[in-house]
Order: structure tokens, then C-alpha cells, then sequence
């Protein structure tokens, strides 16, 4: 499984940078599928053909996601064109209000300019200044000017690699029509739904910084917590703690199966409910790299208890790549899918290593041997990390490997008092305050320590 999810990526990364296109790929993919078949009986020749094979559908799987339909509304609209468009969708995302302006992303199906009106398909990011009450799967005609996004920082990349190429900025609420219908995915809209359920606990019991915090370290959503706050955390090398990681997906599996044990089902039905709870969560923190790289190895896991087998942590990582490379090729160039892997890798590999090197095993005091663990998996995913942060962000952080000792033993009992915190909310309402208050106590705190933290003399460093 390494050896492949390796070659696959291979495959990706020449064909990003030779910009080869999907049909020379393919066809050479379909000869070597055709050689890797008839070389069954010779082992050595059928692993060559498999691997080659496997490059090329990395290749071919890059240029198939730049191949638009010929309705694709990047082929009705031009660059520097002025004109205003109308235009005729439904609402794929939930909302956002921030900064003063409603923001969500909007699936084209009809486009209207001046004196033609076609068919199209395509993704685009609204902005509307106000703030409305619209939700997923509401259907609107939208009436202003698509412009292309702007690549500071990458950020038309970014939009790229999500499939939006446009962005409409509509400035009064009479350019918007609601449409009389909607189209409601309910395997995404269910989660939404529980989502909105979630972030109205943690906000109604929060004041709003801490409900910010909380909100992204349960849910992934980014969008409330203040800038400077942002920025005081990627200078302590701590701004991870802000996502969802595989420490949520892990406190999600051991509840459901904890709980689920004490009802005494078959493991077939635990199995199943604890999956299906794993892609629940997957989808309500909105599917990022690192909650579907946790989420495959938390299934990986499981599943590996039901056949009763020793599962593989480098296999699981690589799967889970795969399972994310195969939907979307263009994730290899994400900072977040780069991150994510190669800092679970780093701490695999390396935390053992150390320990043994050091004979750490030998340690018998608890406290001791818990403050030596954190500090090496602290020190381990910096190891794995620092060079990519130091190149996408142009930053290097010795005070990491300290400030991780703190800040993610908080961050860990503060992502536990919010799964209390929504559980009290919804079945214990009474007991909901004394939680949030704890919860806001360790995130004050969390704070305190992180700025003192990056006060200290070389705590970190801006590369020019």
C-alpha cells in the first residue's frame, strides 16, 4: 500500500510539473493495464507493469481534473470582462456572515449576458454585503460581475483546487431572487443541520472568543476567531490545535465504542453504528484533509479489531492518501494535506526511535514518563513539519516543541470539556454552564500561556 500511494503521488507530482494532459496518460495507462494482465505468471515484470500503471493514473487522474465540460461557466466568462451576469444555482455550502457581507459557495446551472442564455455548470463564491438568513440548498438568481479570484498568497489556487473559478460580488439585496424550490443533498444537509445544533450550544454558553476557539477546535469552522489571535498561534507553531485532528476523530471512536460495548451488541453492529458516526463527524467538520486522513485510519482501526488483525499505521496513512488523492489529485499541493501527513508520519517514525535511542522505556514515575511522551511527539511532528512551515509561511519557531508541552495538553482537555459541553447541552441542559465556564477557564488560559510564550527571546523567527 506504501509502495503504491508513493507512485501515485510520483505519478501526480511529474504530471503537475510536465503539464501533461489526460489523454496521452490514459491511453498509456490502458497499454500498461493490458502488459500488467498478461505478465500474471512472471512476478518480477507484473510489479514493474502494476507500478507503472499506478504512475500513470496518478498522471492521468491530474489532467482528468483539468478537463472542464464544455458548459462549464469558465467557458462563458473571460478574463477582465466587465459585463454583468445573471445567474441561476443553488446554495452548496452553509452561509457565512463575517466582516459585514454573507458569503457562500453557489453551484451555477444557468448563465444570462446580454443577449445569449446557455445552459452551465461550475462552482462559484458569493459575497453579499448584509447579512441573510439563506440555506443550503436554496435555490437564487443572482444578478452582478464575476471576477477571477486574486493569487496573493495562493489563494486563487486554493479556490482552484475546490473547483471555484469565479467570484460575484453582489452589493444590494435587490440584485438576489429566491427561487420557489431547493435541492437538498441529505447526506450533506443532515450534518449541516447538526452542525448549526452544535455551534448554537457552544455559542449561547460561550462569550464570543472563547465560543471562536471552541468552534474550531470541535468543528474546524475558522471563521470567527479574531486575526491577531491567528497570527500569535502560527508564531508559536501551535495554530494546529485549531483545526480538527485525528484527536477528535480518536475521542469520537473510543466514545462510540465504549458506549456501544455496554449495550452488549454483536461487533458487526458496533462496527457499522461506530463508522457511520466517524463519517457523521467526517462530514459536519466539513471534510477537511486531516478529519478524512484520521477518519480512514480511525475505519482502518476498527475494522482491523472486528477481523481481529494487528492493524499498520504507515499502511493506514497511506491508504487514507490514496482514499484523498483518488477524488481530488490536486490535494498533494495543499498545505494542509502536506501538514497533516507528514506530521503523523514524522511522529510515527520518529517518537520510537528517539525513546529507544534514549532509553526512555526505562522510565518508572507516571508524571515523568507522561511529560517525556509529550515532549517527543511534540518534538517529533516539529521535526516533520519545520522545514514545510519555514517554506510556506516564511517562519521558523524554536519555542514549538515547548509551547506544544502546554498549549496541546490544554487543547486536549479543552476539546474534551466541549464534547461535554454539547452532550450536556443537548440531553442535560442544567449542568451545560458549569461545563462552559471550565471550558472558558482553560481557554483564557491557553491564551495566557501562548502569549507569554512567543514573548520570549528568540521564540521565533521571520525568513526573508
Amino acid at each position: 500500500m506504501i509502495t503504491l500511494a508513493l507512485t501515485f503521488c510520483a505519478g501526480i507530482f511529474c504530471g503537475h510539473y510536465t503539464k501533461a494532459t489526460f489523454l496521452p496518460a490514459y491511453s498509456f495507462a490502458w497499454v500498461f493495464l493490458l502488459l500488467t494482465v498478461l505478465s500474471l505468471r512472471s512476478i518480477k515484470m507484473f510489479n514493474i507493469f502494476l507500478l507503472a500503471l499506478i504512475f500513470l493514473w496518478g498522471m492521468a487522474s491530474l489532467g482528468n481534473s483539468r478537463v472542464l465540460p464544455r458548459c462549464h461557466i469558465r467557458n462563458y466568462v473571460f478574463y477582465k470582462d466587465n459585463r454583468p451576469y445573471r445567474v441561476r444555482g443553488f446554495i452548496i455550502s452553509q452561509p457565512v456572515f463575517k466582516y459585514n457581507r454573507t458569503s457562500f459557495v453557489f453551484a451555477i446551472e444557468e448563465i444570462l449576458c446580454d443577449s445569449f442564455e446557455a445552459k452551465s455548470c461550475g462552482k462559484i463564491l458569493v459575497y453579499i454585503d448584509g447579512r441573510y438568513q439563506w440555506r443550503y440548498g436554496e435555490a437564487l438568481a443572482l444578478y452582478g460581475r464575476l471576477y477571477r479570484p486574486f493569487s496573493q498568497k495562493g489563494y486563487r489556487g486554493y479556490l482552484t483546487s475546490q473547483g471555484i473559478y469565479f467570484i460575484m460580488q453582489i452589493k444590494t439585496r435587490e440584485c438576489v431572487s429566491v427561487l420557489n424550490q431547493k435541492r437538498l443533498w441529505r447526506l450533506k444537509g443532515f450534518p449541516l443541520y447538526l452542525k448549526d445544533k452544535i455551534e448554537g450550544i457552544i455559542f449561547r454558553h460561550l462569550s464570543s472568543l472563547p465560543a471562536s476557539i471552541l468552534d474550531a477546535m470541535l468543528l474546524g469552522e475558522k471563521k470567527y476567531i479574531p486575526p491577531y489571535i491567528t497570527d500569535a498561534m502560527v508564531k508559536s507553531g501551535t495554530v494546529h490545535i485549531l483545526v480538527v485532528s485525528g484527536f477528535n476523530v480518536g475521542i469520537v471512536t473510543y466514545v462510540m465504542l465504549l458506549l456501544l460495548k455496554l449495550t452488549r451488541l454483536p461487533k458487526i453492529y458496533r462496527f457499522f453504528i461506530t463508522a457511520c458516526s466517524l463519517v457523521s463527524y467526517c462530514l459536519i467538520t466539513g471534510a477537511s484533509t486531516p478529519v478524512v486522513r484520521a477518519t480512514v485510519m480511525a475505519l482502518v482501526f476498527v475494522a482491523a479489531y472486528w477481523f481481529r488483525r494487528e492493524p499498520d499505521l504507515y499502511h493506514s496513512c497511506a491508504l487514507a492518501a490514496m482514499f484523498i488523492l483518488v477524488i481530488n489529485p490536486r490535494q498533494l499541493f495543499d498545505i494542509g494535506f502536506q501538514l497533516s501527513f507528514s506530521s503523523v508520519i514524522s511522529i510515527i517514525y520518529f517518537t520510537e526511535r528517539i525513546k529507544r535511542m534514549l532509553h526512555l522505556d526505562s522510565l518508572s514515575q507516571p508524571a515523568l514518563k507522561f511529560i517525556t511522551n509529550s515532549l517527543l511527539v511534540s518534538f517529533s511532528a516539529w521535526l516533520g513539519t519545520m522545514l514545510l512551515v519555514a517554506h510556506y509561511f516564511k517562519i521558523f519557531s524554536p519555542i514549538t516543541v515547548l509551547a506544544n508541552l502546554f498549549i496541546a495538553s490544554l487543547a486536549t482537555l479543552i476539546t474534551l470539556l466541549g464534547f461535554a459541553l454539547v452532550i450536556t447541552g443537548l440531553a442535560l441542559p442544567p449542568l451545560a454552564p458549569s461545563i462552559a465556564a471550565t471550558a472558558e477557564l482553560a481557554i483564557a488560559l491557553l491564551l495566557r500561556i501562548n502569549a507569554l510564550l512567543v514573548q520570549l527571546p528568540a521564540a521565533y523567527f521571520y525568513l526573508h
